[in-house]
């Protein structure tokens, strides 16, 4: 096979033998450097050593790094593998790819590499400013252009067509009402100052990027076998949406910082508000992107951390999340079939704060049971089903079986606000086998198949066999 002429260059000088090897296993895990990874990730790349080193310690594999070789020096020598973003580079529609080469050329061989990423949330920003702009700023400023006319008739006039702008936007015809604000800007004496950020052409705009983006993973991949591309979404958008740009990506995920379920906060706009989000939404892009690994971005910070100007009673209830809701989060993500998971927004809280601690504390648990998260999931199909209780339960338990060195554990997550007593069935190959945990004081024996315990609200159990 004819190598790719970077591949030639690098090779020539002996550096691409220090690249990470990273290939996805046909079950979607990780092999770096032909090991089973579970990837443990952190979008902050701490300044302070200690807070690097505590990283380190606590099982963290992967931190992001802009392509900058020094960065990427500090992360190696610490024992941690970095991740790029391209940026714009990889959208071919917009220029040519000088910089795309030029920043494979700069970071393709160095050893702590292991994956590009594309830009962040593309497709929700081909939306997003104009949303924000046509249903938010621009009825802000039309409406101080309007009371501020000295001709009241003309005024009459256009704040009736602007409450005919907001009705046309309540009933899903945005060309339309598009059409009426152009208008009253032009009745305002000038033109619509953000013609880009037209929710009507969203969807055009979002396909021109998106085969931009598709252009420019080919040719990285060409000139850059040895890393993967990944592609984080903001967690909005459709299936069909999601999978035009899922084109341009092996590995895809999204964002979703959940807690706490308040007014302020609505990051998930699916039916499921509260914490389980997170595995509503790990299902939902192995949906836009099935057979790919899916890499989950987790909450690490409170929403008050990233409002300054926010009033005391938001701060208050704009928290951070605990412990158990860290917990319970990654493995919700974990159970439904997320391959990996990364942390945002530690950049927003102190390092010695509970929310910094609890996290690390959180990350150690995931490292510890690195064998287990990375080994195949287990040929069972367990059956679950629960006791009466008084709740709907639209949701409840999932059990994740793994095969770790010839012996089966069970992953088991309630997603439901009450504790439940759940039973698995079908586990006759498993009979006499013993399963506890330890840190939920819980046991229970195989017989006949089955087994039957309790368990707490939106928790978890890691289930340890022994015979």
């Amino acid at each position: 096979m004819r190598m790719p002429a970077l591949a030639l260059i690098l090779a020539s000088f002996g550096l691409l033998a220090q690249a990470a090897d990273f290939k996805i296993a046909a079950d979607r895990m990780a092999v770096i450097d032909g090991q089973r990874t579970f990837v443990l990730g952190l979008y902050e790349n701490p300044k302070e050593d200690a807070a690097l080193d505590e990283v380190a310690k606590a099982g963290f594999n992967l931190v992001f790094t802009g392509p900058d070789l020094a960065a990427m020096d500090r992360l190696q020598a610490k024992g941690l593998k970095a991740w790029v973003n391209t940026g714009g580079a990889i959208d071919l529609d917009t220029g040519g790819d000088d910089a795309l080469r030029k920043m494979v050329a700069k970071c393709a061989a160095h050893p702590a590499l292991m994956v590009w990423e594309l830009p962040d949330e593309a497709l929700w920003n081909c939306w997003y400013g104009a949303t924000e702009w046509r249903r938010g700023a621009e009825p802000v400023q039309q409406r101080d252009k309007i009371a501020a006319l000295t001709d009241r008739a003309l005024a009459e006039k256009l704040d009736k067509d602007r409450a005919q702008v907001a009705k046309l936007f309540a009933q899903g015809r945005p060309v339309e009402a598009e059409a009426v604000a152009d208008a009253i800007w032009l009745s305002l004496g000038g033109e619509q100052p953000h013609p880009d950020w037209s929710y009507s052409t969203a969807q055009e705009r979002s396909e021109k990027l998106a085969a931009g983006m598709v252009k420019g993973y080919a040719l990285l991949r060409e000139i850059d076998p040895n890393h993967p591309v990944w592609m984080n979404h903001a967690p909005r958008n459709q299936i069909s949406q999601l999978a035009m740009f899922n084109a341009a990506a092996d590995i895809v995920g999204c964002d979703i910082y959940p807690l706490p379920k308040c007014d302020y906060v609505g990051h998930s706009d699916l039916l499921e508000q509260t914490a389980a989000s997170v595995g509503a939404y790990t299902a939902r892009m192995q949906e836009a992107a099935p057979g790919k690994p899916v890499w989950m971005v987790l909450q690490g910070f409170g929403w008050a951390d990233i409002q300054p100007t926010a009033p005391p009673e938001r701060k208050k209830e704009e928290r951070r999340p605990t412990r158990a809701e860290t917990q319970f989060m990654a493995y919700d993500s974990i159970v439904r079939g997320a391959r990996g998971i990364l942390y945002w927004g530690t950049m927003a809280i102190e390092k010695d704060s509970q929310c910094w601690k609890d996290l690390m504390s959180v990350a150690a648990e995931l490292a510890e049971l690195q064998p287990v998260l990375s080994a195949p999931d287990a040929s069972l199909s367990p059956k679950v089903t629960l006791a009466p209780t008084w709740g709907s339960v639209d949701r409840g338990v999932v059990v994740l079986p793994k095969e770790v060195n010839g012996a089966t554990w069970l992953i088991v997550v309630n997603e439901w606000t009450d504790p439940l007593q759940y039973s698995v069935e079908g586990l006759e190959k498993l009979n006499g086998t013993k399963f506890s945990d330890p840190a939920m004081e819980v046991e229970a024996k195989v017989e006949n198949g089955k087994f039957t315990l309790p368990i707490p609200a939106q928790s978890v159990q890691v289930l340890r066999p022994r015979m």
